[in-house]
């Protein structure tokens, strides 16, 4: 509220007393300077998936089919290729005729050692031959027992023919056609989990220091039209010999519709600065020039000329033209000017 009071000044030419406009009283918040602007880093990166593998085959043979495409959801323990097992059968059926036989001799030798214990007992045969023939019964319990561990190998070999899913996924790649002969250890297709996201991006030499676990980050992602908050989870202590920078991993909330690729932001807030942080409704525009009124010792109001820095969507940075020790008019009137009188509100935030 203002309100102009006329006193009597000097006097004129003539003699006569000339009015003078005693300056406009309005009373307002006045700012402490107190507020350091924030040390800020910001750093590109992409979201990516924390569980991505290649999945390769263990056995060599050609492709007989392939269950899945690029970009198919998959859940744990689908099939997504089958391998040709020809070969793998074979070597079932010959394992399986192999167990057959041995356990034939088996028990063979199992009738024969009952046999000769008798003739043993009847002193027909002497303790030499009863010895061979718990010795041939030993024998081809081994073999027998070989025998079924090499059918076990076949038949895991044939489970290794269908190639499944270890985790709910996406297939991002494919690298093999039906068709196709493979070698033990070569990729067939790329799995990225839909559930385990996170932000990577990576860190100058000079900054990486002063990242640490659990400090939080704001995100923001061009794919969405507001930020999400992240925290650090993992920096990774081998820098890139070329770009002189450390991959940092940043958690992602949960259900914030993201996919692996999409690219943003990371603000790190690395403490504070030298700088003044004011609120905008502080900043006014005067002959075209951005600045604040700064309350003097007798309470007059003084434009001040700013150079800004960074902005904020309530805040904006003072790079110079203000010290630490100084005051502001927190929301000047549009008719405030050079000299007006500020009488600080009542609200603890004035002059004490």
């Amino acid at each position: 509220m203002a309100c102009g009071i006329v006193l009597l000044g000097c006097q004129g030419e003539s003699g006569n007393p000339v009015a003078v406009p005693e300056p406009h009283i309005y009373q307002s918040d006045l700012l402490p300077l107190d507020q350091a602007a924030p040390r800020q880093f910001i750093s590109t990166g992409s979201v990516v998936s924390d569980q991505r593998i290649e999945i390769s085959s263990r056995l060599s043979g050609y492709v007989r089919q392939l269950k899945v495409k690029e970009g198919d959801k998959v859940q744990a323990g689908a099939l997504l290729a089958q391998m040709d097992a020809a070969d793998v059968e074979g070597a079932i059926r010959q394992a399986q005729a192999a167990v057959s036989a041995a356990l034939a001799a088996q028990k063979d030798a199992q009738t024969d050692l009952q046999r000769f214990q008798k003739l043993y007992q009847q002193n027909s045969i002497s303790e030499s031959d009863l010895r061979k023939a718990q010795l041939r019964l030993d024998s081809t319990t081994e073999a027998h027992n070989q025998a079924q561990a090499e059918l076990g190998t076949a038949v895991a070999q044939r489970d290794y023919s269908s190639i499944r899913s270890p985790f709910a996924a996406s297939v991002v790649a494919l690298n093999v056609r039906a068709g196709d002969m493979l070698v033990p250890g070569e990729p067939i297709l790329t799995l990225e989990s839909n559930s385990a996201l996170i932000f990577e991006t990576f860190i100058p030499e000079q900054r990486v220091g002063l990242i640490d676990i659990g400090m939080p980050v704001q995100l923001q992602l061009d794919a969405l039209s507001h930020p999400l908050t992240g925290a650090v989870i993992r920096i990774v202590r081998s820098g890139d010999p070329v770009t002189r920078s450390y991959p940092v991993k940043i958690s992602v909330p949960e259900n914030a519709d993201l996919m692996p690729g999409m690219f943003g932001r990371a603000l790190f807030e690395l403490g504070q600065t030298d700088n003044i942080l004011l609120p905008r409704s502080a900043v006014v525009e005067r002959g075209g020039l951005k600045g604040v009124f700064v309350v003097d010792k007798d309470d007059l109001a003084h434009f001040r000329w700013l150079r800004l820095g960074r902005e904020w969507p309530a805040q904006v940075e003072v790079i110079a033209g203000l010290q630490q020790d100084e005051q502001v008019v927190a929301s000047p009137a549009a008719s405030l000017k050079e000299g007006d009188r500020i009488q600080p509100k009542d609200n603890g935030q004035g002059r004490e």
